[in-house]
């Protein structure tokens, strides 16, 4: 009997969408201080839709005076600790990698994300937080309140006939 032949293993291919999006941080575009009069940290809850298990990048920008210690994580991943010192530049900017995945899982979720920033002694002001990630929803749903729309009457400023009535008549 002849030995039977050999197919080639077959490929199944399939595609899945991966875009680069970012996430700025609107409440951090004029900086805050920390620490303040109440706490040594602030933090920050966001969402990043259809954020998947790949490297993403956070930058911002720091401003400090004194020579304060201050730390900067996501979820459970820390990205920055650092001790500034005399020479360090007061203003400067930061970038740092966020790793894929923690030992907890994927380090960015689409939901339920926490931005943790820490400063003591010294002051430190962040700003202008930007994350670039991965996602895999080329759209992103935005949400519109409608309210009291059905107790309004359209207001007309003209005695001109509308469209559909000059048509009617």
């Amino acid at each position: 009997m002849p030995a039977a032949a050999k197919l080639p293993p077959r490929v199944i291919t399939f595609e899945e969408t991966q875009v680069a999006r970012y996430h700025a941080f609107e409440e951090t575009a004029g900086g805050f201080t920390l620490p303040d009069s109440t706490s040594t940290d602030r933090h920050i809850f966001f969402s990043l839709p259809g954020a998947i298990a790949l490297p993403a990048v956070i930058y911002y920008r720091t401003r400090h005076t004194g020579k304060p210690a201050f730390s900067v994580r996501i979820n459970d991943a820390t990205l920055t600790q650092y001790t500034l010192v005399d020479g360090d530049e007061a203003e400067r900017t930061w970038h740092e990698i966020i790793p894929a995945n923690t030992p907890g899982g994927p380090t960015l979720r689409p939901d339920n994300n926490e931005l943790t920033f820490f400063a003591r002694d010294g002051s430190v002001i962040f700003g202008d937080v930007v994350i670039l990630y991965t996602s895999n929803q080329t759209t992103v749903p935005i949400s519109i309140v409608l309210s009291n729309l059905s107790q309004r009457s359209p207001q007309r400023t003209s005695a001109a006939p509308t469209r559909a009535q000059s048509i009617a008549q």
